[in-house]
């Protein structure tokens, strides 16, 4: 095996496995290799075999679910650092979800004995891995909630609000239409509707895969007026 020390640098920096020791991070780098994926590329299919864990070293992935008529619906979006795909593998079941990239992306592919190797050598691995699923738990709580119990454009509104939250560009929003639909298990058509009425209410303005909020105030009094 021939050690990646590209590999290795970012296993070292990432939060699942900062601090661990050196020889030990060394161990599992040798085991682990990259992938790159391009705009749109399938990582894995529902049903899929479990066989890896990954890790986001550059670029993003959508976790999505698919239902018989083709309709997809984001589950989670996954950011340099994030580990995904765990679970099934640990457990030895197949993809409960799909992935595909939504940039150009590069994952560090952790092999299943390689990861079930590191959980035997490490028990502060088990720990970290037990946060990440406890968060990951709490978001999905949130999100059921929402969808139990908001209306489309209270959901609309939350998740714009966020995604300014998590956005380098304070206002602006890069994702489309299409996208927004998905995450939030709406037609396209809902969607487009939603934002054009806001749009003519002078909330924000809409563009191809980009949407520039203008007032957030009012998202914000209109999520928490449907919250209630």
């Amino acid at each position: 095996m021939t050690l990646n020390t590209e590999i290795l640098t970012f296993l070292r920096e990432t939060p699942l496995l900062a601090g661990f020791d050196d020889a030990f991070t060394t161990e599992l780098a040798l085991r682990c290799r990259l992938r790159k994926l391009q705009k749109g590329e399938i990582l894995f299919l529902q049903s899929d075999r479990a066989d890896a864990a990954y890790l986001v070293r550059s670029g993003s992935i959508s976790l999505f679910l698919t239902s018989l008529d083709g309709r997809e619906l984001v589950v989670n979006e996954m950011r340099p650092g994030d580990l995904f795909g765990e679970l099934a593998m640990l457990i030895d079941l197949p993809r409960s979800t799909a992935a595909i990239a939504r940039l150009t992306t590069e994952a560090v592919v952790i092999p299943r004995q390689a990861f079930l190797a590191a959980l035997d050598a490490e028990p502060r691995l088990a720990r970290r891995l037990l946060e990440i699923v406890a968060l990951r738990l709490n978001f999905s709580s949130y999100r059921e909630s929402s969808l139990a119990f908001l209306d489309a454009e209270a959901r609309l509104a939350n998740l714009l609000l966020q995604l300014d939250r998590e956005s380098s560009n304070q206002g602006y929003v890069i994702i489309s239409q299409s996208e927004l639909a998905q995450r939030l298990g709406l037609a396209r058509q809902t969607v487009a509707a939603i934002l054009g009425k806001w749009r003519r209410f002078g909330w924000l303005i809409t563009g191809r895969g980009r949407i520039v909020l203008l007032r957030r105030e009012a998202l914000q009094e209109y999520d928490q007026r449907h919250i209630d």
